[in-house]
């Protein structure tokens, strides 16, 4: 969020807060012209409206408060200093062995960081005529030992989502006669 949608979040929860503040002011009959308090359905349902909204400018005012900040990058350290491997490194690291398994054609990977390392959440389309489950064995295996080789970061999981199944398989994945 750049510093300007910060700076407009927060006037807006401000006017927000003043504005949910007069009107159940104005539900309870304390705020009118008049000094005789009648309770009508509108003035409860003003005093209601007035408090979602103050609740609701509350939440937007202290909306980055609470967060815990994430890291989209892998920390460990070296023999000379701290050496931050990238999530997105690691994506490519993971897309790249997973797309050269044979029967694997669409091939996506996201991480998340787990509780002992990271985890790597594969997206994969199939050739037909492919047994899945060993496929997917296979890539499980073959992502998290390059990963775990290429980067030293400790792979927790691959968790496997097989998408569908491929129309065709591309040109160069299996041997072709003419």
């Amino acid at each position: 969020m750049s510093i300007l949608d910060r700076v407009l979040l927060f006037l807006f929860s401000l006017i927000g807060i003043v504005g949910g503040i007069m009107l159940a002011l104005v539900g309870a009959n304390i705020l009118s012209y008049s000094n005789v308090f009648v309770s009508t359905p509108e003035n409860v349902a003003a005093i209601i409206v007035g408090v979602i909204v103050i609740l609701l400018s509350l939440r937007f005012l202290f909306y980055r408060v609470g967060r815990s900040q994430s890291f989209d990058y892998v920390a460990m350290t070296g023999d000379h200093g701290q050496i931050r491997i990238s999530y997105e490194t690691l994506q490519q690291l993971a897309n790249r062995r997973g797309s050269q398994v044979k029967g694997t054609e669409g091939f996506d990977s996201r991480i998340r960081q787990g509780q002992d390392g990271i985890v790597i959440l594969v997206k994969m389309q199939v050739l037909p005529d492919v047994d899945i489950a060993s496929l997917s064995k296979e890539v499980q295996t073959a992502v998290k030992e390059y990963v775990e080789h290429t980067s030293g970061v400790i792979v927790e999981r691959v968790l496997v989502h097989v998408t569908e199944l491929s129309s065709a398989p591309r040109q160069g994945k299996a041997w072709n006669s003419v």
